[in-house]
């Protein structure tokens, strides 16, 4: 039987096989209910930056980035906005990207419209990003996810 899982898994296998002949480049991150406190909107663009970067070397801007943020109060990473700007950057410089969110239902609710935001401006700002979605079981709250994508990458959170 085909679930959305192994649908998932097949796209992204798919994906990534592909990736390797037209040099494009795969992220994938499956949001985990039991990690849902830690699956922040700032740490799961940090994860994508970090798949995506992980292809090469570590560019000198992202290295200066976090070793700026190491030395202020705290030693904080980089704020969510610093994340989107390289995020952006690193996308620019690939040919074609894809992103993969598996299980999306299980994804802190509070966290769910600035994500879709988030990859909503993605979109937006680099036309050569294609977003892959799936809940983890039927989720009717994501019925709207598609629209993000078919809208021009906005997205409207209606509770």
């Amino acid at each position: 039987m085909l679930t959305t899982r192994n649908t998932s898994s097949l796209v992204i296998d798919s994906l990534r096989d592909q990736a390797g002949k037209d040099n494009a480049a795969v992220a994938g991150l499956y949001c985990d209910f039991l990690l849902q406190k830690e699956q922040t909107i700032t740490n799961v663009m940090g994860a994508i930056l970090k798949q995506l970067v992980g292809r090469g070397g570590i560019p000198n801007y992202l290295r200066e980035a976090f070793q700026k943020g190491q030395q202020e109060f705290g030693g904080r990473g980089p704020q969510l906005v610093d994340l989107m700007g390289m995020l952006q950057t690193e996308i620019a410089s690939l040919p074609q990207v894809f992103i993969c969110l598996d299980a999306l239902d299980e994804c802190l609710q509070k966290y769910l419209p600035e994500l879709l935001e988030s990859l909503g401006d993605i979109v937006r700002e680099c036309p050569r990003t294609k977003v892959f979605l799936t809940p983890h079981r039927e989720a009717p709250r994501l019925g709207r996810c598609s629209k993000i994508f078919l809208q021009g990458g906005r997205y409207t959170h209606q509770p």
